[in-house]
């Protein structure tokens, strides 16, 4: 089955203010992100489940349609999860040049987590067609849910992608980029794409839980909605609200954004001129996400540092640079026949890493695959193997333990090895 994305926009980049081309993809049964609950029982709380999927470099063609890309936000939807994905400057729609430094890139990338996880944050739980959720979600399109539940977030990377998500800081150094900031800043205007988004998808969730898609299809087009339908449960008017305001958000999602002053225009006044408190968006205290790390294919030093200077551009401290894999699920998958970089090179490098993980930091090797995973069947082995590594923290809510090395029947086994 064909995957496509349910919502394409644009977002700017947190570097220069380059539009990037993103995408979001969900399962139509499942537009709020996933669930390991249902929240209208309250047997279980409702924990929104998103990923983020970087693509290779710009520059050898690298983009979010690259077929490997694909298979990992496959399966990623497969198992529930929201899926990110973006295009850094210079591949596809996105605007500007891909770099050889990669600095500019890497704010790209943490342009687009800001943005997801904000957007993660605004979801409202699922929804049943009582009369009860109606009215309680139907005023509150634009606004915040009342609770807002910790997400898991996996961040991944294929090739240079998987070298973007190594440097990338931790989810709380992120977020902090997005706590404190002024309403004509880059920043603000990410948070704001975000809750339109996550407004839009309360829009379409409500429409098919209240109408149905059919009579959706038919306001668009100027008919009434079919009153035989038993989910035609709100007017015509309150759906052709709803409609047009998904249409309005959709538009402004579409545009670019035009800075309207300087960035940080105050600073060069006079020593006691600045900004004033109206001038900040208002804080948003979200739950930090409870992040988990996929890298496919990762490209070490050398060729990552002729492909991009980005590791002294970021942090000299490679221990540094690796700490956040030591508190987070990790999972690393490597091709037996990449000739980037050797097995023994990337088993050298996640060593010591493993060792002090207390079990969360995992690494398979895939034994016919190369950097670049055209093979079938290894395509098979790479979303099996995450589809494992995923059901085993998932399934545990977090803990270290994993069904990776559990029976299964992919191939008994033989075509990967534990690392």
């Amino acid at each position: 089955m064909e995957v496509k994305p349910t919502y394409e926009f644009y977002i700017p980049s947190l570097y220069d203010d380059t539009a990037l081309a993103c995408r979001i993809y969900t399962l139509p049964e499942n537009y709020f992100g996933g669930s390991t609950g249902d929240d209208t029982t309250g047997k279980k709380p409702w924990t929104p489940l998103g990923a983020v999927v970087a693509h290779p470099w710009a520059r050898i063609g690298g983009s979010f349609d690259d077929p490997t890309v694909r298979h990992i936000l496959a399966e990623l939807l497969r198992l529930g999860f929201t899926v990110g994905t973006f295009n850094l400057r210079g591949a596809g729609k996105s605007k500007g040049k891909s770099t050889w430094s990669g600095k500019a890139e890497l704010q790209d990338y943490i342009s687009f987590v800001g943005f997801f996880v904000y957007y993660l944050s605004n979801l409202h739980p699922p929804i049943s067609e009582s009369e009860d959720d109606f009215y309680s979600l139907a005023p509150a399109l634009s606004g915040v849910p009342a609770a807002r539940p910790q997400a898991h977030l996996i961040l991944a990377g294929y090739s240079f992608g998987a070298l973007l998500t190594r440097h990338l800081p931790n989810i709380p150094a992120v977020l902090g980029r997005f706590a404190k900031v002024l309403k004509s800043s880059t920043e603000a205007e990410i948070r704001m794409r975000a809750t339109s988004l996550a407004a839009v998808t309360t829009i379409d969730q409500l429409c098919r839980k209240f109408n149905g898609a059919r009579n959706s299809r038919r306001v668009l087009k100027g008919k009434a909605p079919d009153r035989g339908d038993h989910r035609a449960a709100v007017s015509e008017q309150t759906l052709k609200d709803w409609l047009e305001e998904k249409k309005q958000y959709l538009l402004l999602l579409q545009k670019p954004f035009v800075r309207k002053e300087k960035r940080n225009s105050w600073a060069n006044e006079d020593d006691d001129a600045g900004p004033d408190d109206d001038d900040f968006v208002a804080r948003v205290d979200i739950p930090t996400p409870k992040s988990h790390y996929l890298l496919v294919s990762l490209i070490l030093e050398p060729v990552s540092l002729v492909c991009t200077g980005l590791r002294k551009l970021v942090d000299a401290d490679e221990d540094r640079l690796d700490y956040k894999f030591l508190y987070s699920t990790t999972l690393v998958v490597h091709g037996g026949k990449d000739r980037l970089t050797s097995l023994k090179k990337i088993a050298y490098w996640g060593s010591e890493i493993k060792d002090n993980s207390d079990g969360r930091f995992k690494m398979l090797q895939i034994a016919n695959a190369g950097h670049f995973w055209r093979d079938k069947e290894d395509y098979l082995d790479l979303r099996w193997c995450i589809h494992q590594w995923v059901l085993g923290w998932l399934n545990n809510d977090g803990e270290t333990e994993s069904n990776l090395g559990s029976g299964s029947d992919r191939r008994s086994l033989q075509s990967w090895a534990i690392i």
